[in-house]
């Protein structure tokens, strides 16, 4: 206030310079500046009480006087809970590339009687329990098995080298158990696993889409594999239906394969199912309906990486 008035004054003295309105121009400007001020200081003010304590209903700028101490006990406030990260294009990558982990051993194991070779498991890689080399006595799931392990294990050597490249650090396979949901010795009980895999896998690849839209390049890898896998997935379904063989569903939004449902889609919007991380692992891990489970089923230690509970 003072620098205003110093200001006056000397557009006192000098008024053969400054006009009377030009006066009044300056008076105005700064009384305008000094309003913005206290507005700011007071916008800075009041979101600092907003921070502290929470929303103030019914405050005003003259507190009423207390007479009587309060009668009743204020209701407390409360922290609304923080909202979780979403997961980044690394952690949706490494999450898919322990689903493939497991897809590949499990075709490598039935169609060779071995895994993956050192070198696509990483720099500590879990164990394999179970898994053994089916003799297949129909010559076509013999030839769709094959084709499908190799495919697998190049899903797994590219999404290790697309994460790489990226600067990220692939996960190392995870441990293993091939017979959670029983051993796989013929071509029945190849075709009925085998068809809940490549399901259940088309549907992470579509529900952590969402989360890879910041990175073109990933986003179109993602979708290149979800298109194979639902190649993959299709071909089992007919050999299931053609051969008769019951692949039950894997969670209440799977459809099993039959003459009269042979797509997995809904009856009424033809989409295939979107599963968020949590409903598969919820798949993987035999834990139907439970959250907060980090381990079982097909990783009896878990999933490697930042997603890992149902």
């Amino acid at each position: 206030m003072s620098q205003l008035l110093n200001e006056l004054d000397s557009l006192t003295e000098t008024q053969e310079h400054v006009t009377a309105s030009k006066a009044e121009r300056v008076v105005e400007g700064r009384a305008v500046s000094l309003m913005s001020r206290r507005n700011f200081f007071n916008s800075i003010s009041a979101v600092g009480s907003l921070a502290a304590g929470g929303v103030l209903i019914g405050c005003s700028d003259s507190p009423s006087p207390v007479t009587t101490p309060p009668t009743t006990t204020p209701t407390p406030t409360t922290t609304p809970t923080p909202t979780a990260a979403p997961p980044s294009v690394f952690d949706v990558l490494n999450f898919a590339l322990n689903l493939e982990y497991l897809e590949a051993t499990f075709y490598l194991y039935v169609t060779t009687g071995s895994g993956l070779s050192t070198a696509d498991m990483g720099s500590n890689p879990g164990t394999v329990t179970g898994g053994a080399k089916v003799t297949f006595t129909n010559s076509v799931v013999s030839s769709a098995a094959a084709q499908i392990a190799i495919h697998e294990r190049e899903h797994v050597e590219f999404l290790r080298a697309t994460i790489l490249a990226a600067g990220g650090t692939p996960v190392s396979m995870p441990n293993l158990n091939l017979t959670a949901m029983g051993a796989v010795t013929s071509d029945a009980t190849f075709l009925a696993l085998a068809r809940q895999f490549e399901g259940v896998g088309i549907s992470a690849y579509a529900g952590g889409a969402q989360y890879l839209t910041s990175n073109t390049a990933a986003l179109t890898y993602a979708a290149q594999i979800l298109h194979t896998e639902s190649q993959h997935e299709s071909f089992l379904r007919q050999l299931c239906i053609s051969l008769g063989v019951t692949s039950p569903a894997a969670d209440s939004q799977d459809i099993p394969p039959t003459a009269t449902a042979v797509f997995n889609t809904s009856a009424t919007t033809g989409l295939y199912p979107v599963r968020t991380t949590s409903q598969v692992l919820q798949i993987v891990y035999g834990a139907a309906g439970k959250t907060g489970v980090t381990l079982g089923g097909f990783f009896p230690n878990g999933l490697n990486g930042n997603i890992k509970s149902t």
